[in-house]
């Protein structure tokens, strides 16, 4: 089955946590959900500080 994809508005304190817990508890949320959950897209203010955090993995923009 295909993961769910969403996007983030910002990575201050609740969407750095919210991407933490989604991470972190990927196999957990998985299971009790039956999909994954995959973030796809982020938006944020500082594109540099979110590609330290996040990689190239996903797509960052400050749109």
């Amino acid at each position: 089955m295909s993961s769910i994809k969403v996007g983030l508005l910002g990575l201050g304190v609740v969407g750095g946590g919210t991407w933490k817990v989604l991470t972190h508890n990927a196999d957990e949320i998985a299971r009790r959900a039956g999909r994954r959950i995959e973030v796809a897209a982020v938006a944020v203010r500082d594109v540099e500080k979110a590609r330290e955090l996040l990689g190239d993995s996903v797509a960052i923009t400050t749109d």
